[in-house]
């Protein structure tokens, strides 16, 4: 069950890669779609929230004040993330979850069980 639902993942975002590689090739922009501007486009208020949590309350830095070191999980991590094509991004997602997908092992059905119980006589 899960396998099959981190496929259906895989299949959106490979469908979301080539959605926004196409438009962007239709609409001749000079640069691709970002990450981040879809973010933003779809819900800003969310992405400013986003930004506060993590860097209130996931960052390593910002939790522990002794250690003395500015906060580097929003801005040089995530923001540089936030910059990239959109096509990409969702192609390289959807290529780590089909491998994550293939390296679940495959369970085997009770059809196949029922078939080898009959074969060696157990019925």
């Amino acid at each position: 069950m899960l396998r099959l639902i981190l496929n259906l993942f895989c299949i959106l975002a490979f469908l979301l890669s080539f959605w926004f590689f196409v438009t962007d090739r239709l609409q001749q922009k000079e640069s691709s779609t970002l990450l981040g501007e879809v973010w933003y486009n779809n819900s800003p208020s969310s992405l400013q929230l986003a930004e506060a949590i993590i860097d209130r309350y996931i960052d390593p830095c910002s939790l522990i004040s002794i250690l003395g070191c500015p906060s580097f999980l929003w801005h040089p991590t995530i923001s540089s993330a936030l910059q990239l094509p959109a096509s990409l991004f969702f192609f390289a997602l959807g290529v780590f979850i089909l491998l994550i997908s293939k390296w679940l092992p495959r369970r085997r059905g009770r059809r196949l069980m029922y078939n080898k119980l009959w074969r060696d006589g157990r019925r």
